[in-house]
């Protein structure tokens, strides 16, 4: 399904979700989700002062997305794309069990990152 302009705060509304939408010039805020897949496309948003636990970024793909004040606790990045994408003030921390957050085949292009902790490494071994 494709979600246009909107802005979604705390919590989405039926059905949104994380998995299987286009959404297109979207604000995402103050959502926090623990588990679950996100392999949706994103395009042009900004997702400011979300959380992820256990999150599973499954092929989702990332162009021109602004992501503020995020943080991904043990969440695994698998087979995603991110163009053009901004990250600003977030996290990437291990869960309550210790395991870190999994970049496996994901694609930087044209990405920046300013006052992370735990993305330095990832996108040093990726230029």
């Amino acid at each position: 399904m494709l979600f246009e302009s909107e802005h979604f705060q705390g919590r989405f509304t039926i059905p949104a979700g994380w998995s299987d939408h286009v959404y297109r010039c979207i604000e995402f805020s103050g959502i926090s989700t623990e588990g679950g897949d996100v392999d949706s496309v994103f395009v042009s948003c900004k997702i400011e002062n979300c959380e992820w636990y256990w999150g599973l970024f499954n092929v989702a793909i990332c162009i021109g997305v602004d992501f503020n004040n995020c943080t991904f606790r043990g969440t695994t990045f698998s087979g995603s794309k991110f163009v053009d994408c901004n990250f600003y003030n977030c996290e990437f921390l291990k869960d309550n069990l210790g395991a870190s957050c999994s970049f496996d085949d994901v694609v930087w292009y044209g990405c920046t990152q300013d006052n992370c902790i735990g993305l330095d490494q990832e996108f040093r071994n990726k230029r």
